[in-house]
């Protein structure tokens, strides 16, 4: 920052060397004048304005020149602040998406969980009627009547253990679209 300043300095002073060197050749001019004269009274009138004018330009010049220097270490600052909040942001965004994944992993396991569960008893129902129809048949039918059982509550068993990954799909996707439209509650 002070080769900055250094340099501002030194265009000031190169801007001003001829406007003083005017001001040194009108004192010189006052100088070969006769003292009482009128037009040396008007030369040193117009020469005193002159160097009040010339100092308030450098003074005014050098306050624009410590202005714009912290106008630019203010933008400076400014820049690196931006780049921290970009840099907060995207950490933020990061983490946002790996929370969202996590989210999803935990929503898609209590819905596998609930799938399990509801195929589960669904399964235990199931096995449970075959095996009443079964006792049914055989107790109040024939000898080929209970064949048939036999192979009836196979089939509806050997049914439901291939039916079980599909189902579970299946009723995973219901709750799955079922969680979508239900509102979520916000804290």
């Amino acid at each position: 920052m002070k080769k900055r300043e250094s340099a501002t300095s030194i265009e000031t002073n190169v801007s001003f060397a001829r406007e003083e060197e005017l001001a040194e050749k009108l004192k010189t001019w006052i100088a070969e004048l006769p003292p009482n004269s009128s037009e040396c009274q008007r030369l040193l009138e117009i020469q005193r304005h002159y160097d009040e004018l010339l100092h308030t330009a450098q003074l005014l010049t050098r306050m624009g020149d410590r202005l714009q220097s912290r106008l630019r270490a203010a933008n400076d600052t400014l820049a690196q602040k931006n780049a921290e909040i970009a840099a907060y942001n995207h950490q933020l965004q990061e983490k946002n998406r790996q929370l969202q994944e996590t989210l999803e992993a935990l929503q898609a396991s209590q819905r596998r969980r609930k799938a399990l569960t509801v195929l589960g008893l669904t399964t235990i129902i199931i096995f449970i009627v075959t095996e009443l129809i079964e006792y049914y048949i055989e107790n109040t039918g024939s000898q080929i009547a209970s064949q048939w059982a036999n192979l009836i509550s196979i089939g509806l068993k050997a049914l439901v253990a291939l039916a079980f990954k599909p189902l579970e799909d299946l009723v995973q996707d219901f709750l799955a679209r079922y969680v979508k439209e239900k509102p979520t509650p916000t804290s």
